[in-house]
């Protein structure tokens, strides 16, 4: 679905989450990517792709996950609408809480917006609870300043990852200059 972006907002960058652990979990991401610009969001960057298993959910598969940098015309709940159609084209079924699905596309950060309600958080929860997500996003979006907190997303991930998490993560496309190495 070729969707109409609303012309008054000016355009902001978002960092998605995309993760599948059902099917052709690869195919799912593209389908994904395509989708969100088919829909007139603008891909800027992306990190790679990686397995990472299932955390605080009931048994299942690992998962596939990648984040992207996008640009759009959107707030956090326009972003969010965009993340649903395109688990909705995915046919993602939301039967069991934290269960395995075909699609999952989550909105981690949204540049200069918060957001603390029922449908949206933002940033995300689990952005410093999964290395996988702080990890892409200190890749992404290095010099961003999470809502409430002094410090970048490179600064806070210097600080939290350890082990292969710790290695700077590559990233695809021209968003900018590459991630900045931490230790």
């Amino acid at each position: 679905m070729v969707r109409t972006l609303p012309e008054h907002l000016e355009s902001r960058r978002a960092v998605l989450s995309l993760g599948s652990n059902l099917g052709a979990r690869d195919r799912w991401l593209t389908l994904a990517t395509q989708s969100l610009e088919r829909s007139g969001a603008r891909l800027l960057a992306s990190t790679p792709r990686w397995n990472t298993r299932p955390r605080g959910a009931p048994p299942q598969p690992d998962y596939l996950n990648q984040l992207l940098l996008m640009e759009a015309p959107l707030d956090g709940l326009g972003w969010l609408a965009l993340a649903e159609e395109a688990e909705n084209s995915a046919g993602r079924l939301r039967s069991v809480p934290k269960g395995p699905r075909t699609l999952d596309v989550d909105v981690v950060l949204v540049l200069g917006e918060t957001a603390a309600g029922p449908r949206l958080s933002l940033p995300h929860p689990a952005l410093f609870d999964r290395p996988h997500l702080l990890a892409g996003a200190a890749a992404l979006v290095p010099e961003w300043h999470p809502a409430g907190s002094d410090l970048s997303v490179i600064e806070i991930a210097r600080e939290q990852l350890t082990g292969s998490w710790a290695r700077p993560v590559p990233i695809r496309g021209a968003a900018g200059p590459p991630a900045p190495e931490w230790p």
